[in-house]
């Protein structure tokens, strides 16, 4: 038997969340934790279909975040000094190319920093204290090597090669940190295996051309 449902409302959306079992709001904000699950349905009583849609409110910042972070700190910044390294060869093309896409890596992370804390303080996240510290640390590197700049000595001076130590030692303990940052952030994120293979794929492409150009001049010397 079938029939005709006539409803003033036809359409009805229907949230479901779970949250994680034990965890009480507490002080100063007594805030709820952001939901472990979720999904909505949309249920049309006229027609009796239903749509489902899954994942969370914060997610789009949460993959901005990501995402600013990943091209910022994790591929522009490695690919600027690449740059360095091995293009001096055309003079002075890679000394801009390499602060051209310094600074736009600089700028994507530093936008993706500011999405970060202000996912925290939406979701009152409690277990990224040690993902927010490195990110602040990286943030403060990328800082002084933006100063570094203008403070870069001549050539000629005595002391070029205190800075040349400083802002290459700098340089590579940045990429470090980005690099094992970014892998924690997906872990706390629970992004999925695709993100980390979409990372680590970038990040092993940037190591073979690196590693390629080494050795060719190696072998030039």
């Amino acid at each position: 038997m079938s029939f005709q449902l006539t409803a003033e409302l036809p359409r009805q959306s229907i949230l479901y969340a779970k949250g994680p079992a034990g965890f009480f709001p507490s002080s100063p904000g007594f805030r709820l934790r952001e939901h472990q699950s979720m999904t909505t349905t949309t249920i049309n009583y006229n027609t009796g279909s239903q749509s489902v849609v899954k994942g969370s409110p914060h997610s789009k910042l949460r993959k901005t975040h990501g995402l600013m972070n990943m091209i910022g700190w994790g591929i522009l910044i490695i690919i600027g000094a690449i740059v360095a390294r091995h293009m001096k060869q055309w003079e002075p093309t890679w000394f801009y190319s390499h602060i051209a896409v310094q600074i736009i890596g600089f700028l994507l992370g530093l936008t993706g920093i500011i999405c970060g804390l202000i996912l925290e303080n939406r979701t009152n996240a409690s277990n990224v204290s040690t993902h927010k510290a490195l990110g602040i640390t990286i943030l403060v590197m990328g800082g002084l090597q933006v100063l570094a700049l203008l403070a870069r000595p001549d050539k000629e001076s005595k002391y070029r090669k205190y800075w040349n130590w400083y802002h290459h030692n700098i340089g590579r303990a940045l990429i470090i940190l980005a690099i094992s940052n970014i892998f924690y952030g997906i872990h706390l994120a629970k992004a999925g295996s695709s993100w980390n293979a979409g990372y680590g794929s970038a990040v092993g492409v940037l190591a073979l051309a690196a590693t390629g150009l080494e050795v060719r001049k190696l072998m030039n010397k």
